[in-house]
Protein backbone atom coordinates (compact mmCIF):
# COMPACT_ATOMS: atom_id res chain seq x y z
CA UNK A 1 0.00 0.00 0.00
CA UNK A 2 0.88 3.48 -1.07
CA UNK A 3 0.35 6.50 1.65
CA UNK A 4 0.55 10.44 0.01
CA UNK A 5 0.09 12.64 2.88
CA UNK A 6 -0.19 16.30 1.11
CA UNK A 7 0.57 19.26 3.59
CA UNK A 8 -1.22 23.07 2.73
CA UNK A 9 0.97 25.32 4.48
CA UNK A 10 -0.74 29.26 4.53
CA UNK A 11 1.44 32.11 4.94
CA UNK A 12 0.49 35.61 5.99
CA UNK A 13 2.89 38.27 4.26
CA UNK A 14 2.90 42.09 4.63
CA UNK A 15 1.29 44.00 1.54
CA UNK A 16 4.49 44.03 -1.21
CA UNK A 17 4.81 47.30 -2.96
CA UNK A 18 7.26 46.51 -4.68
CA UNK A 19 9.88 48.41 -2.69
CA UNK A 20 7.98 51.67 -3.10
CA UNK A 21 7.81 52.17 0.61
CA UNK A 22 11.68 51.91 1.14
CA UNK A 23 11.44 50.06 4.29
CA UNK A 24 12.30 46.14 2.87
CA UNK A 25 9.37 44.96 3.13
CA UNK A 26 8.42 45.63 7.08
CA UNK A 27 5.72 47.53 8.56
CA UNK A 28 5.41 51.04 7.10
CA UNK A 29 7.04 53.76 9.18
CA UNK A 30 4.25 56.58 9.37
CA UNK A 31 5.74 59.53 11.39
CA UNK A 32 9.01 59.31 9.46
CA UNK A 33 6.79 59.46 5.85
CA UNK A 34 4.81 62.21 7.55
CA UNK A 35 8.12 63.86 8.92
CA UNK A 36 9.52 63.53 5.06
CA UNK A 37 6.52 65.59 3.53
CA UNK A 38 7.58 69.11 2.96
CA UNK A 39 6.07 71.66 5.79
CA UNK A 40 3.61 73.67 3.86
CA UNK A 41 2.15 70.26 2.12
CA UNK A 42 2.06 68.71 5.58
CA UNK A 43 0.41 71.58 6.88
CA UNK A 44 -2.22 71.62 4.07
CA UNK A 45 -2.68 67.21 4.57
CA UNK A 46 -3.32 67.62 8.14
CA UNK A 47 -5.82 70.85 7.89
CA UNK A 48 -7.45 68.80 5.31
CA UNK A 49 -7.70 65.44 7.21
CA UNK A 50 -8.89 67.41 10.09
CA UNK A 51 -11.36 69.25 8.37
CA UNK A 52 -12.64 66.00 6.41
CA UNK A 53 -12.95 63.90 9.79
CA UNK A 54 -15.05 66.96 12.06
CA UNK A 55 -17.06 67.24 9.35
CA UNK A 56 -17.46 62.86 8.74
CA UNK A 57 -19.08 63.29 12.81
CA UNK A 58 -20.74 66.20 12.41
CA UNK A 59 -18.57 68.52 14.26
CA UNK A 60 -18.40 70.64 12.02
CA UNK A 61 -21.19 71.58 8.93
CA UNK A 62 -19.84 71.66 5.74
CA UNK A 63 -22.45 74.57 5.04
CA UNK A 64 -20.55 76.59 7.77
CA UNK A 65 -16.84 76.40 5.59
CA UNK A 66 -17.78 76.79 2.15
CA UNK A 67 -16.49 80.10 0.49
CA UNK A 68 -19.42 82.52 0.22
CA UNK A 69 -19.30 85.84 -1.18
CA UNK A 70 -22.16 87.31 0.09
CA UNK A 71 -21.83 85.94 3.67
CA UNK A 72 -18.61 87.29 3.60
CA UNK A 73 -19.36 91.23 2.49
CA UNK A 74 -22.89 91.47 3.22
CA UNK A 75 -22.54 89.87 6.93
CA UNK A 76 -19.25 90.29 7.84
CA UNK A 77 -17.93 86.29 8.02
CA UNK A 78 -14.24 87.14 6.91
CA UNK A 79 -13.31 84.28 8.84
CA UNK A 80 -14.57 81.97 5.64
CA UNK A 81 -11.56 84.28 3.77
CA UNK A 82 -9.05 82.02 5.57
Amino acid sequence: TTTTTTTTTTTTAAMDFGGALGDGGGGVDFMSWYMDIPIISRLYLTGAFLTTAACAVELVSPFSLYFNWSLIFTQGQVWRLV
